[in-house]
């Protein structure tokens, strides 16, 4: 096969597009396994016999496979019913495993979604999934936005979208990222304090900073949410990395990595770092903390989450963060960038999570994305989970009054026009 040969290439050359409805099924209990599915629209929902009883323990989405079990054996164990009309690539087992010897990207996506399945089966006894009557409402509340966002239904743009979702950006950084001499402020250790942590992944003694919660106060938060500190900048010490291993993490997820997930980390993230960048690449933290050291904090968190496929949530909320720090610096075009990012990552999250969220978080990721859906021009999108936010009692009055402010605003903004 010919070395040049694009993994958009692979996927057209052997797939096969199909549009299922609601209520079909892809595969059910002990059927051939000779087929896997890559899904580029809609929700299928797998499910077991356990117990004398059927289970339901996953829901697949946008860029997920189903079926892929059918690696391993000969009949499928499960049964694969759509719920909403769904658009996917068809595979045979024999092709799948061609694309996998010319495209190493792709076969890391492939064993992890293995791997991830029979996590998911280890621990079935656990599985929470949101009632499926929630989802629904969602979606049908949602309707107007999900029409302006669907993708045109032609196999070359789906084809197209496949291949951007297994084979992330090789850039480390945003293209005009530079190099810069912004540093933290000297008086920013009045707000931390020194601790010593162990890595979860390589068990390296690690001092990082930790925040005085009780020092910290916010005097204002604008109208794209985000908090304004007296006398501090949050974003330098956000993410913390590994000196050793390379493991880079939000600090609200540094120690909420799974075991397998923290062995593959341990066993290839830095690999592919140096691979990347060079082998003299190291995390190092200044005192007072640059900006160029933040920057390489949040990119490095970013290459993780990509690595490891970890909800589009924390990437968007890494995004949101440089969008940020690139304003500050006054790159306009990267604060942009990085924004429109954010806003890709959470609208794919939040359109297709079947994940347990609390009544809050929820809210907060509709104000969010109602706030960078206006930001990028695209107003119409945003007034529906606005309204919802406004009309429903139980949302938090601070969150309800946002968004009545960013409602008015666009309505004001429309009748002017």
């Amino acid at each position: 096969m010919d070395k040049n040969t694009t993994l958009k290439d692979l996927l057209a050359k052997y797939s096969e597009m199909v549009d299922f409805k609601a209520g079909e099924k892809l595969f059910d209990y002990e059927e051939k396994a000779d087929k896997i599915y890559f899904i580029l629209s809609g929700l299928i929902r797998v499910f077991i016999k356990d117990k004398n009883e059927t289970k339901e323990i996953k829901r697949n989405k946008n860029g997920d496979f189903v079926g892929e079990t059918a690696f391993t054996a000969a009949k499928y164990s499960s049964q694969a019913k759509v719920h909403l009309d769904s658009t996917v690539l068809k595979f045979k087992v024999a092709d799948l495993r061609k694309i996998m010897e010319n495209n190493n990207e792709f076969a890391n996506k492939m064993i992890n979604n293995l791997a991830n399945y029979i996590e998911i089966l280890q621990s079935k006894d656990q599985i929470q999934l949101t009632p499926i009557a929630e989802i629904d409402k969602k979606i049908a509340n949602e309707k107007e936005i999900k029409k302006n966002i669907e993708t045109k239904k032609s196999k070359k743009s789906y084809v197209k979208k496949a291949a951007s979702e297994i084979k992330k950006s090789n850039f480390f950084y945003l293209e005009g990222h530079s190099t810069y001499h912004q540093k933290a402020k000297a008086n920013d250790q009045y707000y931390l304090y020194d601790k010593e942590i162990e890595c979860p992944v390589c068990s390296t003694e690690l001092a990082i900073k930790k925040l005085r919660n009780s020092r910290l106060r916010v005097y204002d938060i604008r109208a794209d949410l985000r908090p304004i500190y007296k006398d501090f900048n949050l974003y330098y010490y956000s993410v913390i990395s590994c000196t050793n291993c390379l493991f880079t993490a939000r600090r609200k997820d540094f120690f909420d990595f799974s075991k397998r997930k923290r062995k593959k980390i341990k066993n290839n993230f830095k690999k592919i770092i140096t691979k990347e960048l060079n082998s003299k690449f190291k995390v190092n933290y200044s005192q007072p903390r640059s900006i160029n050291e933040a920057f390489d904090a949040h990119y490095l968190a970013l290459k993780l989450y990509n690595y490891l496929d970890l909800d589009n949530d924390k990437r968007a909320f890494l995004w949101r963060e440089l969008s940020w720090m690139y304003e500050d610096l006054e790159e306009e075009d990267l604060a942009n960038k990085a924004s429109l990012a954010a806003l890709e990552n959470l609208e794919e999250f939040y359109f297709q999570d079947d994940s347990s969220t609390s009544k809050k978080e929820s809210d907060n990721l509709s104000l969010l994305l109602a706030v960078l859906y206006y930001k990028h021009g695209q107003a119409n999108n945003a007034l529906p989970l606005l309204d919802n936010l406004i009309r429903d009692s139980r949302v938090h009055l601070r969150q309800k009054n946002k968004a009545r402010e960013l409602f008015q605003k666009i309505r004001e903004e429309q009748k002017q026009k």
